[in-house]
């Protein structure tokens, strides 16, 4: 994060723009970029600014700012701020962690974010901001066409460098942003969860093979239950890690980064490894390689002074951290607008996921680990 960072704060504070959140495209003038960026006054100081969108958030909308200062030259910065049409105490909670990332952690991981510029959140209510650094030459990871085993392997080491950091810290686990709503238990989430595999049996069930279906039935039996199972170890996870989220510059792939950090919160690493590889390889690929990429992520944890967890538990967390993959897929398409780029995505994730829940036989494992611990 760069020194500009600093200016991060809440609405209604001493810091930063007055107002300190924007709600459409219209509010960010050149008055408001100068308060968040420092330059009222000097030759910095923004003349003009033009946008063109970025991406389709489901949850946010996010532009890019054509900024031309007074001396002449021009930059751009990616803006980021909640959508209009989205007021939800799940929204404000998704905003509130994505601004508490930056502002709170951004310093102390290693992951490779963005440069955050500024980050403010309007106190109670579902309104926030991001202004951050254009990684204009990156290009977002593709979830449908998967990525070469040697970006994963990079988008690996990167994921290192956000848990190992903050490994079984328990300051953190401490912190009420990184934490769960203590009303979300297995009993709430079990009928949640039902509606969202019935919604996804009837969009997919005459698709599903018969492994895919397989996973689809114990997702009815375990999910619930897996999600608040969180084991030994802990650290903050992303929670929704795979190529959609990672910016890979064109010349170097090794600097991934990433982003959305909207789903952010303390679990069990391995899940975030799982996701990844079982969602964004090719079968074939994840088959021949996957042992010897986690043990190039298991390494990477080294690098950060994590001790004592051995490579071989690192692979038996990744086995169980499968299921992290039919729940994100399952609530995502639930909770989800419906297009048709979605379905496609969510279709080649369950595809990949459950190929590899197979063949790691998760979901015998997943299942005696939960009668144990009951």
């Amino acid at each position: 994060m760069t020194d500009a960072a600093a200016s991060i704060g809440t609405a209604g504070g001493t810091a930063g723009p007055q107002p300190a959140v924007v709600g459409h495209v219209d509010q960010l003038t050149p008055a408001w970029f100068d308060a968040v960026l420092g330059t009222t006054g000097t030759r910095s100081a923004i003349r003009a600014v033009t946008t063109e969108p970025v991406g389709t958030g489901q949850m946010a909308s996010t532009v890019r700012a054509h900024l031309v200062l007074g001396d002449g030259t021009d930059r751009t910065v990616i803006v980021k701020y909640a959508r209009a049409d989205v007021e939800s105490a799940m929204a404000g909670m998704a905003y509130a962690k994505e601004v508490a990332f930056y502002a709170q952690l951004g310093d102390r991981v290693a992951v490779r974010t963005p440069d955050c510029l500024y980050a403010a959140i309007a106190d109670g209510s579902s309104r926030f901001v991001l202004v951050l650094e254009d990684l204009s030459d990156a290009l977002q990871g593709n979830q449908i066409d998967g990525c070469p085993v040697d970006h994963a392997e990079a988008a690996l080491v990167n994921l290192a460098g956000l848990h190992g950091p903050t490994w079984c810290d328990a300051e953190l686990a401490a912190s009420s942003w990184l934490g769960t709503d203590p009303a979300i238990t297995a009993e709430f989430m079990a009928p949640v969860l039902e509606v969202a595999i019935d919604a996804f049996a009837a969009r997919f069930g005459p698709e599903l093979d018969a492994a895919e279906t397989a996973v689809l039935d114990a997702s009815r039996e375990l999910l619930a239950d897996w999600m608040f199972d969180k084991g030994e170890r802990f650290a903050v996870v992303h929670g929704d890690y795979r190529l959609d989220n990672l910016l890979f510059p064109v010349d170097d792939p090794a600097r991934v980064a990433a982003v959305d950090w909207q789903t952010t919160s303390l679990g069990p690493p391995a899940r975030d490894v799982a996701f990844f590889l079982s969602t964004c390889l090719a079968v074939d690929d994840r088959r021949r390689h996957e042992r010897e990429l986690v043990a190039a992520y298991h390494r990477a944890l080294g690098d950060y002074d994590v001790t004592g967890y051995s490579l071989e538990q690192c692979l038996a967390d990744y086995r169980a951290g499968m299921l992290h993959a039919p729940l994100i897929i399952l609530l995502g398409r639930f909770t989800a607008g419906v297009t048709a780029r979605g379905d496609e995505m969510f279709r080649a994730m369950w595809r990949r996921s459950t190929a590899a829940i197979d063949d790691l036989g998760t979901v015998d494992l997943v299942r005696a680990q939960i009668a144990g611990a009951g």
